[in-house]
């Protein structure tokens, strides 16, 4: 064989060789790059679900109650715990991670986006959560911590404080409005509790993460009948005159203060007897002292009806009155009352008591819950936009005021417990509204009414605040004297 033709056959095997290796090259690549994009569409897969589970639509309340940071109001509400012995700090702490677990609202961001979402904050720390500190000026501590807003943008939605004496431990929890009402304050903290509990008794407790879709929402139009929500807004249904005089003073401050005043645990069987021999309710009792400690802070008007409007909690009109998470579920309506010169006590609750039922029998509350759907329908912006305009309410009311009542009614019918210890006694704090808003907090536990205000210092003189919780104590005073001095016999 020639030298040339060994060669050629060399380099046509060559040839074949490359050939066959290219084809089966390409196709090895080929099988590596579908492998390759399966793998990375699966995990692509996995990333979205787990983004999805990271991130909750924001809904109307928790929107209405997020813009209130731009000049209404703190967007916070607190509570207070005191408890007969002490907790154990490192229990409570777990308790209060896995309750994050189970709603995980808490343990989010709100994000202004388009539209607004809430987004879970990554490497949540027990320490941005919980915190414990020993103190021998219990109540300074309370005021000092009370007073110490969230930070609206790197805070959780959630926070929570044991303050340690010699003798007991006292609980303070922080939560933002953002996320969740009165109601859903009390609903988280008995959570807390429950886990707690069960860590206590069994060592382990497995959360079950309850998500946050629009069912509550249906839910409550579809037990009223609606099916077209939008058909049922009444245009300025919503909106609160302030007509109420006032001692304000016009300044902007940041400053937050709160007032508390506890009535004696004789005032509730006392209020509650007077309710039944009048048949009404004992909100229509305190709203009435309202009214008529609200006169006798200025000027009383008598020429035209005055406001007051009311909180609603709209979890009424659901079958099992819950809602599938914990969240926002509130709204309002504004009572209308023609006050009389010294009529007497019952003369103006006979037109409370009257005035709630109207409420009552009207849906009380559902103009608030179809407002709210309307703002979920408006970009951030135009939602920003509105309430900036309306937190310059203050410059053009002088010195009137636009009260608002918020009863919680009975917080709890069995005493709370956090394992061995109970909870003697237990408070919510609202919200501190800006002039002219002015809201008083009612809540009942363990037989004992507290009133709760707060305000921005420098914009009305605490004496002032104290003045108001105390003639409204002087008018349940009033009422239930007879029984009062019987109790405390």
């Amino acid at each position: 064989m020639s030298y040339d033709l060994y060669n050629k056959i060399y380099l046509d095997y060559l040839a074949k060789v490359y050939q066959k290796t290219y084809i089966n090259f390409v196709n090895h690549i080929i099988d590596i790059n579908k492998i390759t994009l399966e793998f990375l569409n699966q995990k692509a897969a996995e990333l979205s679900k787990k983004e999805k589970e990271e991130v909750m639509p924001a809904n109307g309340h928790d929107i209405y109650n997020y813009v209130a940071r731009y000049g209404i109001s703190n967007f916070q509400i607190q509570a207070v715990m005191k408890f007969d012995g002490h907790l154990d700090f490192q229990t409570l702490t777990k308790a209060v991670m896995l309750s994050i677990e189970e709603e995980p609202v808490f343990g989010c961001r709100f994000v202004e986006a388009e539209p607004p979402y809430w987004k879970r904050i990554n490497n949540l720390e027990p320490s941005m959560v919980c915190s414990m500190e020993e103190t021998k000026d219990l109540e300074q501590s309370i005021k000092t911590y009370l007073e110490t807003p969230l930070d609206m943008d790197n805070d959780p939605m959630v926070k929570v404080k044991l303050l340690r004496i010699r003798e007991h431990d006292t609980l303070c929890f922080k939560v933002n409005h953002s996320c969740c009402d009165g109601v859903g304050t009390i609903e988280y903290i008995k959570l807390v509790s429950d886990i707690y509990n069960n860590l206590n008794l069994l060592g382990i407790y497995r959360p079950t993460p309850r998500m946050r879709t629009r069912a509550d929402q249906d839910r409550l139009f579809s037990e009223l009948g609606i099916t077209d929500p939008e058909s049922e807004w009444i245009s300025g249904s919503e909106i609160t005159r302030a007509t109420w005089p006032f001692p304000w003073v016009q300044v902007q401050s940041n400053t937050e203060r709160m007032v508390v005043l506890q009535l004696d645990p004789g005032y509730l069987p006392a209020i509650r007897k007077f309710s039944r021999i009048h048949d009404v309710k004992v909100n229509d009792i305190l709203l009435t002292a309202f009214y008529r400690a609200m006169a006798r802070m200025g000027q009383p008007v008598y020429t035209e009806p005055m406001e007051i409007p009311v909180t609603i909690d709209l979890r009424r009109y659901l079958p099992d009155r819950k809602t599938e998470s914990i969240r926002n579920f509130s709204g309002s309506e504004i009572s209308r009352v023609l006050l009389v010169e010294n009529e007497t006590f019952t003369e103006t609750l006979s037109k409370v008591a009257s005035e709630m039922n109207r409420i009552k029998n009207s849906r009380g509350g559902l103009q608030s819950a179809i407002g709210l759907e309307r703002v979920e329908r408006l970009t951030l912006s135009e939602t920003l936009a509105y309430y900036k305009l309306v937190s310059q309410w203050s410059y053009y009311c002088g010195d009137k005021c636009a009260p608002v009542l918020s009863n919680l009614g009975v917080l709890s019918h069995q005493l709370i417990t956090f394992g061995e210890r109970t909870a003697l006694d237990f408070y919510i704090i609202p919200p501190v509204v800006r002039p002219p808003g002015l809201l008083l907090m009612a809540g009942t536990y363990n037989s004992v009414i507290t009133l709760a205000v707060g305000i921005y210092e420098g914009t009305v003189a605490r004496e002032e605040i104290e003045k108001l919780l105390g003639f409204i104590k002087e008018e349940l005073t009033g009422i239930c004297r007879g029984d009062l001095i019987t109790a405390n016999s």
